[in-house]
């Protein structure tokens, strides 16, 4: 699509407002400057479970895949937020580092929001477990706006117009979100992949939780189940207002929302991919 057509607002003043690390013409957050070539070369096992989403499109589903596979522990008293926190390590991230992640026990949980080119050859062949989780573009467009303008680090000022240029002219960082998500539908019948999406988490949580755990091969019961939905719903962070789907509803003027409506069909024209906006 060509810029000028998406063009809501002018872009903000400050063109880079993150410092962006440009990496295979891709805006990437600057703490993935000069590890990329390690990320590609990392040693990848089979027993790993990838967790791969856009930012703003996977909530918390790494934390839910970490209670599918320990769902022993789930209702015992013996779980904290802070294991649960720690059993997921974030690849590009700074810490703990590539170091760390390659010296974690099997099986590994690992998060990733880099796009599917940048990613280890293993993982984009799905030589262990990935899931990847998508969103409908609205709500992820308005949560990362949120983000934008929540973390002191980017102090973002611009309007959500503006944010709309961004996001469709993919000045963000990781790149189109379209691209993000298409390339991994594209390979969604591979055995070893789980294509994933957030509104279906939101509307019926317990089926979800046990289609995780039939690819994640654990033998959950429906009180298993049980306990996972009930200490999930009494964790206030998984249950946040701003989370819901349809929230785009409280961001979008009537314009911007013509608009997402005609630029949509153009990114998605070759492909089956649906989503649920409500």
């Amino acid at each position: 699509m060509a810029g000028s057509r998406c063009v809501l607002n002018s872009p903000c003043s400050d063109e880079n407002i993150m410092h962006y690390y440009v990496f295979k013409d891709v805006r990437l957050p600057p703490f993935c400057r000069g590890k990329m070539e390690e990320i590609s070369n990392f040693h990848v096992r089979e027993d790993d479970v990838w967790v791969v989403s856009y930012p703003r499109s996977g909530l918390w589903l790494e934390d839910l895949i970490y209670l599918v596979m320990h769902y022993a522990e789930v209702g015992t008293g013996e779980l904290s937020p802070d294991s649960v926190e720690n059993g997921v390590q974030f690849l590009e991230y700074p810490h703990p580092g590539l170091e760390s992640i390659n010296n974690l026990p099997s099986p590994r949980i690992i998060k990733t929001h880099l796009p599917f080119c940048m990613l280890p050859k293993a993982v984009r062949e799905a030589h262990c477990k990935v899931i990847y989780m998508c969103r409908n573009p609205k709500d992820v467009m308005c949560s990362f706006y949120d983000f934008h303008r929540m973390v002191k680090i980017v102090n973002y000022k611009c309007t959500l117009s503006q944010f709309f240029y961004r996001f469709f002219n993919h000045k963000l960082g990781y790149g189109s979100y379209f691209d993000h998500v298409l390339d991994w539908w594209n390979h969604k019948e591979e055995e070893n992949l789980c294509v994933v999406k957030y509104e279906d988490m939101k509307k019926n949580f317990a089926d979800f939780i046990r289609n995780l755990g039939k690819f994640l091969e654990r033998e959950l019961t429906v009180e298993d189940v049980t306990n996972l939905e009930n200490y999930w719903i009494s964790q206030t962070q998984y249950n946040k207002k701003e989370d819901r789907v349809g929230q785009w509803k409280s961001y979008f003027t009537v314009l911007m929302d013509e608009k997402f409506d005609e630029f949509l069909p153009e990114k998605l024209k070759r492909s089956t991919l649906q989503f649920d906006y409500q």
